[in-house]
């Protein structure tokens, strides 16, 4: 095995993929491992991002559906809200294949069907290698953990706490009879004390989704999930005509501040790095990750540790205040969430602010500072 990497990257996923790319961009001999045969296979297949594509060299072949308005939807109340910034469904195969397609090859070396189980120091505690489960030692100057919600080495140095409460949703692919530009959102006791949604797709198909942030409910979401499709005001917008189902989680971390240590970088679900509010991660991971590239870069010109922390303190001036107030909102829509007269009131009050205050919010780019 070539031992001369300069980076190796544990975790193709949304953040692995991004970052290599952008490594091989900046010409470092990049190793890719993912425990995955096929990287192009997930739980979920669609999700909804307010995300400039431009911004990250993405084309408009990953947009499954554009969305022009959002409808909150309460017990007894609606509130439906112009968007005035690019929000999309975002077809996840097609995104993370044009990544995979425009990663340089001739700098990034992917290997996939690789777990790994254990990562190696010396003696000053500096990261040496990462070792699979069949015993391959893996060498590089710097590594990163970008393995997602597994935390696969975050979760083992402590940057992580090893148990975490997780947001699960289930999905299914329906008959939509709505606006094709028109997202929903459910939320109340009246939807099973949880949260639904309706992302449009193209050719008259949706995908109508159920998730909660309480993890004794887990076990019943696609029991709730098919309830919820029974209600009135959904059987209007969808008709489910399949029993195919797909779920995944992200996990429910306090906001964290340090995702580096000695050699070693964190990003992604790794280090929570989806936004608490938005409940999707892709905007803020890209980001996170082309933060990383660049510290990185500088690192392996200088030696100097002190270039990589530049990746946390870049972090933290772009969205550590957003994420603060984005986890109060979080814990605000998870406690009145099982309440259909809180859920109403918080519906009641957004109507008297501008669709622009409303659609930064859902964004991610700061919470709601009174519910």
């Amino acid at each position: 095995m070539d031992d001369n990497f300069d980076v190796v990257i544990v975790g193709a996923g949304t953040a692995g993929l991004m970052l290599a790319r952008e490594l091989g961009n900046l010409k470092r001999k990049t190793l890719l491992l993912d425990r995955k045969g096929n990287l192009l296979e997930f739980s979920f297949n669609t999700l909804g991002s307010f995300i400039n594509l431009k911004d990250f060299d993405l084309t408009e072949n990953v947009v499954a559906q554009e969305i022009n308005t959002i409808t909150f939807h309460s017990k007894n109340v609606k509130r439906k809200v112009s968007c005035n910034t690019d929000a999309y469904v975002l077809d996840k195969k097609k995104l993370h294949e044009e990544i995979l397609n425009t990663i340089n090859l001739d700098f990034v070396t992917i290997k996939t069907n690789v777990s790994i189980k254990k990562i190696n120091t010396d003696s000053n505690q500096i990261f040496k290698s990462v070792t699979d489960k069949n015993k391959n030692e893996y060498f590089g100057k710097i590594f990163i953990d970008a393995s997602g919600t597994n935390g696969v080495i975050s979760k083992t140095i402590g940057l992580r706490d090893k148990k975490v409460s997780l947001a699960t949703g289930v999905e299914y692919n329906v008959k939509y009879f709505g606006n094709a530009d028109e997202a929903h959102f459910f939320v109340g006791k009246v939807y099973k004390g949880g949260y639904g949604w309706i992302f449009p797709l193209k050719n008259n198909r949706a995908i109508i989704g159920f998730g909660t942030f309480d993890n004794k409910l887990t076990k019943e979401l696609k029991k709730r999930l098919n309830e919820i499709i029974e209600l009135p005001k959904i059987k209007k917008l969808v008709e489910k005509d399949n029993e195919l189902v797909e779920g995944g989680s992200i996990p429910l971390t306090p906001v964290l501040e340090k995702f580096i240590l000695n050699n070693l970088v964190c990003v992604g679900d790794s280090v929570s790095q989806v936004n608490p509010i938005a409940g999707e991660g892709y905007k803020f991971i890209f980001e996170a990750s082309i933060m990383a590239s660049r510290a990185i870069h500088d690192y392996l010109k200088s030696n100097n540790l002190e270039d990589l922390k530049a990746y946390e303190s870049e972090w933290k001036k772009r969205f550590l205040e957003n994420y603060k107030k984005s986890k109060n909102s979080q814990q605000k829509l998870f406690k009145y969430s099982k309440y259909n007269f809180l859920m109403d009131f918080a519906l009641l009050m957004a109507r008297f602010k501008a669709d622009e205050k409303v659609i930064r919010s859902l964004s991610g780019e700061h919470g709601f500072d009174k519910l």
